[in-house]
């Protein structure tokens, strides 16, 4: 029987994109799929898929990307240029459509963080027709969409009842961008979930432990948003418990500084920090400068 969710789908998100989003037209570029339907609405998975790059025994290394949204508005073709820069590189993209309110007005953070597990798991199930390797998938994200992709790595429950629970849905390791991380009282965001019971229980700053994945923060220090200092916080809880936790920060920078249509320098600063993170973490071969020789960070 064929599976419906991975038939290939629209190239391009079903929802009009924003006039300013200038990273749209990138989207041409990807595979697009449907891992998950909602309400008879298709959430989107936009895969980049490297070019000139010999496909590695057991399959490309994956980036998975959930845009920033505050889980009101945003669009997955924030991360376009991170994702085609990366399938230059060796290694797949793959940018993910969650729920946010602008188009399912109903919904609520629980739902994006139930759609990341879901995306993550759907990946994996299709490890071998997308040529990804299973075992070396990046959970990366902005803003909320890091908060969705670091609950699946946190969390042990928020599952959508409909999803292959035998598939993990924790990413490999983590690279989150200005996350929002502390959703209690004096965090960010409590009064966009359903009721404070439940803005405590996806309050993450609460939920480390031992063993969780290897991440990268990168968060500006003039952060109005979510304040830099949550990260500090979050990295210094987890070195405590011997997970690997590593803190980025860029002075004076504020929410969106890494994004390629807000400040080029930033973004191409961050974009080198990411490459040098998934080449020390064995994701990336070295980079070579243009006589051939390893790039010397």
């Amino acid at each position: 029987m064929q599976d419906i969710f991975f038939t290939k789908r629209t190239t391009l998100p079903t929802r009009t994109p924003d006039v300013l989003d200038r990273n749209y037209a990138l989207l041409q570029k990807a595979e697009g799929y449907a891992y998950k339907t909602v309400n008879e609405r298709d959430l989107g998975a936009y895969v980049f898929k490297p070019q000139n790059h010999a496909m590695p025994e057991g399959g490309w290394p994956v980036a998975m990307f959930f845009c920033s949204s505050g889980w009101d508005h945003g669009l997955p073709s924030q991360f376009a240029p991170h994702a085609l820069y990366l399938a230059s590189r060796g290694m797949a993209g793959v940018l993910v459509d969650y729920r946010m309110k602008a188009d399912f007005p109903e919904c609520t953070p629980l739902d994006a963080m139930a759609d990341a597990r879901s995306a993550m798991r759907w990946v994996r199930a299709h490890a071998q027709d997308l040529g990804i390797d299973p075992d070396r998938v990046a959970g990366c994200g902005g803003s909320a969409g890091a908060h969705a992709i670091l609950s699946a790595a946190m969390l042990l429950d928020g599952d959508d009842p409909a999803d292959d629970m035998s598939v993990s849905c924790v990413p490999n390791l983590l690279v989150l961008f200005s996350p929002a991380i502390d959703t209690g009282a004096k965090g960010v965001w409590q009064d966009r979930f359903p009721d404070k019971l439940s803005a405590r229980k996806s309050n993450l700053m609460r939920q480390v432990r031992r063993k969780l994945p290897p991440m990268l923060l990168l968060h500006g220090t003039s952060d109005r948003v979510i304040a830099w200092e949550q990260s500090e916080r979050f990295c210094k809880k987890n070195r405590w418990r011997l997970n690997k936790c590593r803190l980025l920060t860029y002075r004076g920078q504020g929410h969106g500084f890494f994004n390629f249509n807000f400040d080029m320098n930033h973004y191409e600063i961050t974009l080198n920090e990411l490459d040098n993170y998934l080449v020390e973490c064995g994701y990336l071969e070295p980079y070579p400068d243009e006589d051939g020789l390893p790039r010397l960070s």
